[in-house]
């Protein structure tokens, strides 16, 4: 572990480590968890008490549930394991009685390790228990115990499993109908014998495990050739009760490692990896671990710790079950390509030095990871520039190829689009596997662009509608549809604006008036709604906090949905863009004439970057009235005109984070030069002239301003 590596692995483990404590992976989440569990049991066995009392089934509850570590993001089936009591495996003649089924357990040389056979003894007064040789009895029970019971008729067969769907108020259950064995098989001998120099687990701990026994379980080693003959045996009881020992930075891990399944690994190799592997992993690590490595800030350690000895497992083809370390888990499920994908996967995980689990996306872990480290200037990435200045030179290809659209033939653009997807397929496949929160940083970029070719397609149709044919047109016509369908969702406003100065435009004034309401009421019902403040200190909201949001009708929004529904980007026209520009924001564009581009010496720090000024650039909000303002006036609806004239009027005095500010001022002078109200013109002009001493597009306002004031005086002067 390298110093740069330790240097944030202990902030981000405490982070972690306290991010889980308020999603509810708590202590006291997880003894409430195991709490529910042992009531379900309790009340389980009393009910089939009263139900079967004859029959003397015992009930279990397993697995996460049981184990307390299931959560949001993590939700599983209950696990139940169910026995009964006059079935009862032996390892002895001797162990046998009276009044039970006695079933001993046989190995011979073609039983797999973990597994057995059970053989029906008959026991009669005052004799020696004598075998009743054959398998076909016990064949014949393990296939009983499967299908004549009342739980078949409400599931299917999984496994050693009789899974049973829930319903809205019950989870869904995994059955699992097994024999009691009160001994341990020889071949488990090894874990009481086995030497622990790091006190776990404790020694109450392995009297317990002697107590409990074992459990032979309906089902065949994968590669036996008498899989429906041999049972496995599971120590079910054993490893819930050691889980349930785990110190609480151990459990916090165990957690993470199943979220990193679910996020990493499952998409992958799909079930294959199990959360029963890092169970088994994670019981191994903690029995070769010193108690004091198990802190709040050593989180990541080990959780590297953890990985790299699963990628050794994994490479050697070999993971060996905690209780018989002959048995090899892997057998007949992490094999051939699967294994070879695992072993891909597990081998990125270690190469990011655990910067992957900001791209955890249960709970939203890896977000909320990347708001806490944000605001403490925890730097995580120190790997990631190259591949940022990848992407920022793909992206920039990508704005290259869009703007040749301007200066195309018909004849060019099939090979101009086509040029563009590649870039794009280059940019996604570049940055799909950034190890953190922004993998949807690409997608976004794919959408953003796809807007943008979209539009860039519309101007060139309507520079060229007089040179192109109406087979060209309808295919032009086709490709911008595709491009803006996918564009349309990049952000809450901006994008339907364009279309909305599209419509206008092209003179659809009553359907552009419904479009532009339907945005205003869309970001009015919107405005109250809460996100994470990621310009300071995260502090994460627990459950009351979660409740009385809720309560207030306020929402928390994930990455995706927040930029979707409630973040309105600046309304951008390039100058490729320009026939569909409506007229008064084409000046923008010029705001730099005489000074190319990659000549401008930036006049202060906020003009750093300068390749916007050939654009035209105006926030959402100020657009969407200053085009209601077009529209209705065009519409000679003097009423709702004078509305949105007040409306833009406001953002200038209101909106103090309002972007392009000076744009804005430059819209609103545009506006009242309509309404002949120079003095309020040049005042805006002014103001916007304050903003930005250069490349504004004022200067040309006011020109036209002056123009207007002479005229003025010249008719006056002539009456």
């Amino acid at each position: 572990m390298t110093e740069q590596t330790l240097e944030y692995y202990r902030p981000v483990s405490e982070h972690l480590h306290n991010i889980l404590d308020n999603v509810g992976y708590s202590r006291d989440d997880r003894d409430r968890k195991i709490r529910i569990g042992s009531e379900y049991e309790m009340f389980w066995n009393m009910d089939m008490a009263l139900v079967q009392p004859t029959a003397r089934f015992y009930i279990y509850v397993l697995g996460s549930r049981g184990e307390g570590s299931t959560g949001p993001g993590l939700e599983s089936d209950t696990d139940i394991l169910i026995h009964s009591d006059p079935y009862k495996g032996v390892t002895d003649l001797n162990e046998c009685q009276l009044d039970m089924i006695n079933l001993l357990m046989v190995k011979d040389t073609s039983t797999h390790p973990g597994y057995v056979k059970l053989q029906l003894i008959r026991v009669s007064p005052n004799c020696a228990p004598v075998l009743i040789y054959g398998v076909e009895p016990v064949v014949s029970l393990n296939r009983s115990i499967m299908s004549n019971t009342i739980s078949q008729k409400y599931g299917f067969v999984s496994g050693p499993a009789i899974h049973c769907p829930g319903s809205n108020k019950m989870h869904s259950t995994d059955n699992v109908y097994a024999i009691r064995c009160s001994r341990w098989p020889q071949e488990g001998y090894e874990w009481f014998q086995r030497r622990r120099l790091r006190g776990w687990p404790s020694p109450q701990q392995i009297h317990n495990a002697w107590k409990y026994g074992c459990f032979a379980t309906p089902v065949g080693h994968p590669y036996s050739s008498e899989l429906h003959q041999e049972w496995r045996l599971s120590f079910s009881i054993t490893e819930r009760d050691l889980v349930r020992s785990f110190e609480d930075a151990v459990m916090k891990v165990y957690i993470l490692l199943k979220m990193i399944r679910k996020t990493y690994i499952e998409p992958v190799v799909g079930d294959a990896f199990s959360s029963y592997h890092c169970k088994v992993c994670m019981l191994w690590i903690r029995e070769q671990s010193p108690r004091e490595l198990w802190s709040e800030d050593n989180i990541l350690y080990c959780l590297t710790r953890f990985i790299r000895q699963l990628y050794e497992w994994t490479t050697a083809g070999f993971c060996p079950d905690y209780f018989i370390v002959t048995n090899n888990i892997y057998d007949r499920k992490i094999v051939g390509a699967v294994r070879l994908y695992l072993i891909q996967r597990l081998g990125y995980l270690l190469s990011t030095d655990c910067r992957f689990v900001l791209g955890v996306e249960c709970c939203y872990l890896g977000q909320l990871l990347s708001y806490s480290v944000i605001g403490q200037h925890i730097s995580l990435t120190p790997s990631m520039r190259p591949i940022g200045e990848e992407i920022n030179i793909e992206y920039k290809l990508c704005v290259h190829k869009a703007s040749e659209f301007r200066h195309s033939t018909f004849v060019y653009i099939p090979e101009c689009y086509s040029s563009l997807v590649n870039y794009l397929e280059r940019f996604m496949l570049v940055s799909k596997d950034m190890p953190y929160n922004m993998l949807y940083a690409p997608k976004y970029a794919m959408m953003f662009l796809s807007s943008q070719l979209g539009f860039h397609i519309v101007s060139f149709c309507k520079e060229r509608a007089r040179f192109l044919s109406s087979g060209q047109i309808d295919y032009l016509v086709q490709l911008a549809t595709s491009c803006l369908s996918l564009g349309i969702n990049s952000d809450a406003t901006s994008a339907r604006l364009k279309l909305c100065g599209v419509g206008m435009e092209l003179g659809n004034h009553n359907e552009i008036e419904r479009c532009l309401q339907h945005i205003s009421d869309y970001q009015m019902r919107y405005m109250y709604s809460a996100t994470v403040d990621t310009k300071r200190d995260l502090t994460i909201l627990n459950r009351n906090q979660r409740w009385c949001l809720e309560r207030l009708n306020i929402q928390i929004y994930s990455i995706e949905e927040l930029l979707q529904t409630q973040v309105s980007f600046s309304v951008v026209y390039t100058k490729s863009e320009i026939s569909i520009t409506p007229a008064p924001m084409r000046m923008e564009m010029f705001r730099s004439v005489g000074s190319p581009p990659h000549l401008r010496e930036p006049t202060q720090l906020t003009d750093a970057y300068t390749y916007w000024y050939d654009w035209s650039v105006v926030d959402s909000l100020m657009c969407l009235y200053f085009f209601q303002y077009i529209n209705f006036s065009k519409q000679r609806k003097e009423r709702h005109r004078q509305v949105a004239m007040d409306n833009m009027i406001n953002v200038i005095r209101t909106e103090s984070n309002i972007l392009h500010k000076d744009t804005a001022l430059n819209l609103l002078g545009y506006s009242f030069m309509k309404e002949d109200r120079l003095i309020n013109a040049f005042v805006c002009f002014n103001e916007s002239l304050k903003i930005r001493p250069y490349h504004n597009a004022a200067r040309f306002h006011l020109a036209l301003l002056f123009q207007r004031t002479l005229t003025n005086h010249g008719r006056r002067a002539h009456y």
